[in-house]
């Protein structure tokens, strides 16, 4: 089926050489200045999609929003939408189980970190590219935009044994861990820019810790989080498996060869001397007292300022670190950026957003072309984020875009979640290249050997859930050093071990192996 994918790709970028045109994802047209596709044959039925979007929450903006949408799609492509916008913490009990209990969704948000490998294996997701499926391949016939606009990784990552269940955002593909550190605080204790490109591990970054804490002696210059900058594992081997706890190395090697060894994390001196620097650091008061408890919150100390330094998955072109200002609320925050890692595509970060089409849909070619549609169309997308022009938003002259009402644009997830970020316009607060700049460090990565590999939690599911309670109970202790770790760490890992990691990462090589296998490796 891959092959057939990248066939398909082929195909179009020839014919597209041979009309003089370029396949390339259209210019975002904010105020509608793109030509709207004009429908095949006229509309005989008009069907109403149920749309389920992960968010903050419902609007009173809603039904605005959906009129300006309608009125919009209808004569394109003959559906009517609903949007269901569900908060964070009630996804998985109303949206996960609506979806379980066969309710009316024809559109559902999904991703590595929620449900997708759980809702593909339980048979809740139409297959997408399934050329003996009830309407063909729904990919190939209704989502041609959709194939011509994905970097080929975004359709392989996302497969499940090789079957497309949804559709991913188009948006970063690449994110290397690093350190988003403050500005501010950097020139006040002479860390350059310079000075910053030598940082190369988190022993370097302690120089400075030093200074900042000599500095502003009250304040604890490490904000610690349950990763690092210069982290050597993937961000997960796969999103059913704690990556704490078994994981594979994410870099070659400097003759270019991959470590596919599956590791037990804690058991590695890798991970027992990160534990034992953050316990120093700890000690001399580098990292927050209070880091280890789950009810801290880092982000009155990051907004106001009072850090130097704080690990971040970051995008290229300094995006992320001026999200996290922006973010902030703090007009005098001022972020830059260090990279950790190498440019590496991985499984997690290509199922990062999508969008399914349930199995029990009764309209999964409209929900195909509607999704096909939000890779195309910039005036779709832009009403999809922002609502409703002139009401909630409008353009100034430099084509951003100045939100006037927040209340739809604050109710959803955001622009991750939507179609193709190439078309969506940015809002005033943004850089106007952040989209183009998003998809385009991409360019020059390379797939790990892990690219799309997900591991059925079936076999060992009692197991995982054995381990995931020993991981809350010592995990983020040992990542903020509230712990001694010569101390705890033997402890934890007979924990894991009494809970039955060795069992898993027996089937998680098992399952590996196979998978390797049917790809031909």
């Amino acid at each position: 089926m891959v092959k057939k994918i990248v066939s398909l790709l082929m195909v179009i970028f020839v014919m597209a050489a041979a009309f003089g045109c370029t396949p390339a994802a259209p210019t975002a047209a904010p105020s509608g200045g793109e030509e709207p596709v004009a429908p095949a044959a006229p509309v005989e039925e008009v069907v109403t999609l149920d749309y389920y979007w992960i968010g903050n929450g419902d609007t009173d903006q809603r039904e605005s929003v959906e009129q300006a949408i309608n009125e919009y799609v209808e004569p394109l492509i003959g559906v009517n939408v609903k949007f269901h916008i569900i908060g964070w913490g009630d996804w998985a009990s109303k949206a996960v189980t609506a979806l379980q209990a066969g309710e009316k969704i024809d559109i559902i948000f999904t991703a590595d970190w929620s449900y997708y490998m759980q809702e593909a294996s339980d048979g809740l997701l139409t297959p997408l590219n399934d050329d003996n499926g009830p309407d063909g391949n729904l990919l190939e016939l209704y989502g041609q935009d959709i194939l011509r606009t994905l970097n080929p990784s975004f359709i392989t990552g996302t497969q499940v044994d090789g079957v497309n269940y949804a559709v991913p955002t188009n948006k970063e593909l690449t994110v290397p861990m690093g350190l988003i550190y403050n500005a501010t605080i950097a020139e006040e204790i002479g860390l350059t820019d310079e000075e910053a490109a030598k940082i190369k591990s988190m022993e370097d970054l302690e120089p400075w810790l030093a200074k900042a804490k000599e500095l502003y002696p009250n304040d604890y210059p490490y904000i610690a989080e349950q990763w690092w900058g210069f982290e050597p594992w993937l961000p997960s081997l796969s999103s059913s498996i704690p990556g704490n706890v078994i994981n594979m190395k994410m870099m070659p090697d400097a003759n270019g060869v991959y470590d596919e060894t599956i590791y037990s994390v804690w058991e590695t001196d890798i991970n027992k001397d990160f534990a034992k620097l953050m316990y120093s650091w700890a000690q001399k008061g580098y990292i927050h007292p209070d880091a280890g408890l789950s009810t801290w919150d880092p982000a009155q100390d990051f907004n106001a300022g009072k850090f130097l330094a704080r690990t971040q998955p970051l995008k290229g072109s300094n995006i992320k670190a001026q999200e996290l200002v922006n973010a902030s609320g703090n007009a005098d925050l001022q972020l830059k950026e260090i990279y950790g890692q190498a440019k590496i595509n991985v499984t997690h970060h290509a199922g990062g957003s999508m969008l399914a089409i349930p199995a029990m849909s009764e309209y999964p070619v409209q929900a195909m072309k509607f999704l096909n549609l939000m890779h195309v169309d910039s005036k779709l997308i832009n009403m999809m984020l922002y609502g409703v022009e002139g009401t909630h938003w409008e353009v100034e002259s430099d084509g951003r875009v100045n939100i006037i009402n927040s209340a739809w644009y604050g109710a959803h997830a955001g622009a991750w979640t939507l179609g193709d970020t190439q078309i969506q316009a940015v809002s005033n607060k943004e850089d106007p290249e952040k989209n183009r700049m998003l998809i385009e460090y991409s360019n020059d990565s390379v797939a790990h050997p892990t690219l799309g590999f997900r591991f059925r939690t079936e076999p060992v599911a009692a197991e995982l859930t054995a381990i995931q309670a020993v991981v809350d109970g010592m995990n983020r202790s040992l990542f903020t050093g509230s712990v001694d770790p010569d101390v705890e760490i033997p402890k934890y890992v007979d924990a894991l071990k009494a809970a039955g990691m060795d069992k898993v990462m027996a089937e998680v090589q098992l399952q590996y192996d196979a998978w390797k296998q049917a790809k031909g490796e």
